[in-house]
């Protein structure tokens, strides 16, 4: 059974802070006892004592032997019938549940209560028509080419034996085994053995290097050196000695990158080059426009939605990044919290000039969409799954799409002066 409570002026608005609204909700005794009929006749439906059947226990004893049931009860009654009464009087959005909060509950006499909604920020957008913005375009030089080619080269590098009776030079890769000695007595764990070391770059153990150059395969060095705050002896032996080859630009190479010549090889860098730089440009442009609206339209959030975009966030940051980067969980919301704010932020923004300009993602666009989505799939389980994917998340594509068609406007009415970076 449902039930109006008649509050009439025992509802007010206690105070609002940005998207945050809180009513403070009282009702008198004669709305508590019809209030706590229902709930002892809900209650009655439930519970059961020894000697009654479920629905046949008597009212009073519900009432005595299960009194935090009943202002449960109670509770869950009042606020949603307040509820109607709350939207009658204020136009409110909720993005979340409403918490209920400051109860103060005295049976058969009284009970205050307030309810706190966190609504979606309302806005009148401006700001977003000719936004001055930069596009920094970056010509690829001849240098950049080649570096680009070189860094494949040193990537695809490797090691070979050198040559019988060779000493290792810093041109070496050399595979020691070496002892750690305190006082002369062998340290715990300080036998070492397979280590490869480059000799063109510093080690970890200072000297190392120095001490192995001239070494032929087969001969130990000797050499002092400090190690944390100590200062250690270590006996190394060369086991194997290695020389780095970076592969030439020859027939071979040429045909692994799938070109004929130097000069297609060149281009086709030269192109993906162009590429990276004209997709960063193009991300810093957006960036610049996406700024100016953020700083053109403040707006309050809602606490619970950002923090629950932030705890996405680090999610998704725990999923990408390698283990050994892992932050506490409370340092990484506290870094993530502005990307989530400044992330809804955009989006509201681009939501409420979405509605005042009219844009829309229509049904056919959205069909479009899927066949997009169709058509890298091969098997038609994958199709069918696919299908069923996409008309779940039918309406957050349809947002984004209805973003991406408003922030193109943005940027076609921007107005965007080029520079050479």
């Amino acid at each position: 059974m449902n039930i109006t409570l008649g509050f009439g002026d025992k509802i007010k608005k206690i105070k609002q802070e940005g998207c945050v609204h809180v009513f403070g909700v009282n009702l008198d005794s004669k709305a508590l006892a019809e209030a706590s009929q229902e709930a002892l006749v809900r209650l009655q439906s439930v519970v059961s004592l020894p000697g009654f059947r479920v629905g046949k226990v008597p009212l009073t004893m519900i009432k005595d032997q299960f009194p935090s049931m009943v202002k449960d009860e109670v509770l869950d009654i009042a606020a949603k019938s307040s509820l109607p009464e709350i939207f009658k009087g204020a136009q409110l959005n909720p993005v979340v549940a409403p918490m209920l909060k400051n109860v103060s509950y005295e049976p058969a006499k009284s009970l205050y209560f307030e309810l706190q909604f966190e609504c979606s920020p309302s806005i009148e957008p401006k700001g977003y028509e000719k936004i001055a913005a930069t596009r920094k375009v970056h010509k690829i030089t001849d240098a950049e080419v080649e570096k680009y080619i070189n860094q494949v080269r040193e990537y695809n590098a490797y090691l070979k034996p050198g040559a019988e009776g060779e000493a290792a030079t810093k041109n070496h890769f050399v595979i020691v085994d070496y002892d750690t000695f305190e006082n002369g007595v062998i340290v715990a764990d300080g036998a070492v053995k397979g280590e490869i070391v480059d000799l063109s770059s510093p080690q970890t153990i200072a000297g190392l290097a120095e001490a192995v150059i001239g070494a032929k395969k087969g001969e130990s060095r000797e050499f002092d050196a400090p190690f944390g705050d100590k200062k250690m002896h270590f006996k190394v032996t060369v086991t194997e000695l290695k020389q780095k080859v970076v592969p030439e630009l020859d027939e071979n190479f040429l045909k692994e990158a799938g070109v004929k010549t130097v000069e297609e090889l060149k281009a086709n860098v030269r192109k993906l080059l162009e590429q990276g730089s004209a997709e960063k440009t193009e991300k810093d442009m957006l960036g610049q426009l996406e700024e100016a609206l953020i700083k053109n339209n403040p707006l309050a959030l809602p606490p619970t939605l950002v923090k629950e975009e932030t705890q996405e966030l680090l999610e998704l940051f725990k999923k990408r990044a390698p283990a050994e980067q892992h932050m506490p969980d409370e340092s990484l919301l506290e870094r993530l919290r502005p990307v989530a704010e400044r992330n809804l932020s955009l989006t509201y923004i681009l939501h409420h000039i979405a509605k005042k300009e009219k844009i829309e993602a229509t049904d056919a666009e959205l069909d479009a969409e899927l066949e997009k989505v169709m058509a890298r799939l091969n098997t038609e389980e994958e199709k069918k799954k696919g299908r069923e994917l996409f008309e779940k998340r039918k309406e957050y594509i349809r947002a984004s799409m209805v973003e991406n068609k408003t922030m193109t406007m943005v940027k076609d009415k921007a107005v965007i002066k080029e520079e050479q970076a």
